[in-house]
């Protein structure tokens, strides 16, 4: 058995098949998930994963170059989004509407579904190229 790290078998897989640019989602309770979209729903009960916990445990496995965040989090999540950019200072930080981000979650390659119920705690993320030279900035 694993002892260490994210335990979840279908979120390993996911995260093991991202290649150098793949993006994906970790999304909160209420985020629609796009039909053909592969998704893994953590959800246990209200909060249980966090948000927060289920990016700080994909973080703990993955190397991500960018983000993109909803524009209305900034305004309506403002703790959750200054977390974020304190968190991901090195990568570049994309902003579009929530329905742009709804539109983009067709194109993902999975979403990660948390059970946060704070508004607007939905990210997009970008994996990093696995060549070491080109994501040691990207070290979280």
């Amino acid at each position: 058995m694993k002892k260490t790290g994210i335990l979840n078998a279908k979120l390993m897989e996911a995260l093991t098949s991202l290649g150098h640019t793949d993006r994906f989602i970790i999304c909160d309770a209420g985020f629609p998930i796009p039909k053909g979209v592969e998704s893994i729903d953590l959800r246990l009960v209200a909060g249980v994963p966090s948000f927060m916990d289920c990016l700080n445990a994909v973080l703990s496995e993955l190397v991500v170059e960018e983000i993109t965040l909803a524009r209305e989090m900034q305004a309506v999540n403002p703790d959750s989004h200054d977390k974020l950019r304190e968190l991901f200072k090195n990568q570049k930080c994309n902003y579009i509407p929530q329905e742009g981000l709804l539109k983009a979650s067709h194109d993902v390659k999975f979403i990660l579904r948390s059970a946060e119920f704070a508004p607007y705690s939905n990210i997009m993320l970008t994996s990093a190229s696995g060549v070491e030279e080109y994501y040691r900035d990207f070290y979280i």
